[in-house]
């Protein structure tokens, strides 16, 4: 350490025990100074604890009254020369340059015969902070940062298992088959939030089948054929559905109650009744009327987290739950649950194109009046049939930001052995405004737009067996969007991937860090 950062020499290292993930294990030490005995601030790094290599490194960056920072290619020179110092043994080469909270980083991305890996063995030589590994250095030019995941700076790969690029397709190749396949998707996009007033939606050119949730993005091309790596999507069904344009809206207890009634069939007079409103930081309120027996211990708050938790002691005609959850402001239906006592599931048998046939004619009750195109897959599993269905607005598809891929702007769920419908969900909002198709760009322009801020490059992609653990590599080529920008993946699958899109009315490609 203090080879490469002689302003080290001066200070004593304490150890400070040892660090657990995420993304970083080993062992940490403090730089403390030798006058003082104290630590300055928050210096300390962390060590491989069996081969003693350096994986994360602090300093507290200094606070200049005029920044000096180095300028890109400094940063990038530097950068490239403190990897080299920690004998990795590994090609690195500096690319993306990022100032951002008072430091700049240097994104160092690995290469092997003269092609670059994926994101996970990327370095970032900072100025600021990251993901996975970062050089850093502060407004005063110092070298205060190193960070990367899970060491992959000092992993070797075998060359031998690395397919060889010597036949792979031109680039300009590439360029053509990746626009022959037609990578991207014209989409309407709302809010993750719903709007007081009005919803606006975005129309949007995403990538299919994702961006991040995989190695690899959804357009990613094999090197050598040309072929997508990733496996074809079972498309969703397409329904056309002639709504009555019922309007379904409860405030109070006799408007809930003739809800229940009309739309559900069900009868909700002997069974006792909770009324709760809740107010979020958002603005918006909630009403819930929840119907049904609870155990003496569960409060009038908390039931709605204890539907089908029945009392001992009472009948089985008894053992219903019902729950409607409404907007507090408007009244319009959000949410409907049913519980009833446990049946004997082996003497039932499933019927998925009647709980089908059932989720259509309620959908027919929820949707605007007049015709309608949904999109519609079920999500559910063998005891239940969960369909979800998502409207097309003249031919393009209307999305939530954040939407996952369980949800719909309907959720019908049905019970397969009894066909009882037990949950509905509404997530349409009250006033949606839609910019019109004519306004957006082709798509040929958008595949232009996309592939200027992030043109295609020959990648080695790693690919892990989720059995076995065994690792592969092929070489693809694909949108350089891993090589220049952080990103993570944390979380369930979103129906669609908004990290990287095309703004279909400006053509600006929209990159979410």
């Amino acid at each position: 350490m203090v080879r490469l950062l002689p302003e080290l020499s001066s200070r004593k290292v304490v150890y400070g025990g040892d660090v657990d993930g995420p993304g970083v294990s080993g062992v940490k030490v403090s730089f403390v100074r030798a006058a003082t005995g104290t630590a300055q601030g928050e210096d300390s790094a962390i060590f491989d604890r069996a081969t003693g290599n350096l994986l994360q490194l602090d300093l507290v960056p200094a606070k200049m009254a005029k920044p000096a920072f180095p300028t890109d290619q400094q940063a990038k020179t530097r950068a490239q020369t403190f990897l080299t110092g920690l004998l990795a043994g590994n090609t690195y080469q500096a690319r993306e340059v990022k100032k951002e909270e008072g430091k700049l980083t240097v994104r160092m991305v690995r290469k092997v015969n003269n092609v670059v890996f994926d994101d996970a063995y990327d370095s970032f030589v900072s100025f600021d902070d990251a993901y996975d590994s970062f050089v850093s250095f502060d407004a005063a030019g110092r070298l205060v940062g190193l960070r990367m995941f899970d060491g992959r700076l000092y992993e070797t790969v075998n060359l031998a298992v690395l397919p060889s690029p010597q036949r792979v397709i031109s680039a300009a190749q590439a360029v053509g088959k990746w626009k022959g396949q037609r990578p991207l998707e014209l989409v309407y996009l709302l809010p993750e939030q719903e709007q007081n007033n009005q919803t606006a939606a975005r129309l949007a050119y995403i990538v299919k089948d994702g961006v991040i949730s995989q190695e690899h993005t959804g357009s990613a091309l094999d090197a050598f054929s040309g072929k997508r790596l990733a496996a074809p999507v079972q498309q969703a069904q397409i329904l056309n559905v002639t709504g009555t344009g019922e309007k379904w809206s409860a405030q109070t207890e006799n408007e809930a109650r003739n809800l229940l009634r009309i739309l559900f069939k069900l009868e909700s007079a002997n069974l006792p009744l909770a009324v709760l409103d809740e107010k979020y930081d958002d603005g918006q309120e909630r009403r819930f009327f929840i119907w049904g027996y609870f155990p003496e211990s569960v409060a009038d708050a908390d039931k709605k987290y204890h539907i089908g938790s029945f009392p001992v002691g009472i009948s089985q005609a008894q053992k219903h739950h019902i729950m409607l959850e409404t907007d507090a402001k408007t009244g319009r239906l959000i949410r409907f649950v049913y519980k009833q006592a446990d049946e004997q599931w082996s003497t039932a048998k499933t019927d998925k194109s009647r709980d089908r046939k059932g989720a259509e004619a309620l959908l027919r009750r929820l949707v605007p009046s007049g015709s309608n195109q949904l999109r519609l897959a079920d999500v559910g599993t063998d005891k239940y049939t969960t369909l979800v269905a998502d409207p097309l607005i003249g031919g393009v598809p209307v999305y939530r930001i954040g939407q996952m891929k369980e949800e719909g702007m309907y959720t019908i769920t049905a019970n397969a052995w009894t066909g009882k419908v037990e949950e509905v969900i509404v997530q349409r909002p009250d006033n949606m405004v839609f910019p019109a198709r004519a306004k957006a760009i082709n798509e040929q322009g958008a595949m232009e737009r996309l592939l200027q801020a992030m043109p295609l490059e020959l990648t080695y992609i790693h690919q892990k067996d989720r059995q076995t653990g065994a690792m592969s590599w092929k070489l693809g080529y694909d949108l350089s969007f891993r090589q220049t920008r952080s990103h993570c993946f944390c979380g369930g699958d979103v129906k669609i991937d908004t990290t990287l899109y095309v703004d279909a009315l400006t053509g600006q490609t929209v990159v979410k860090e």
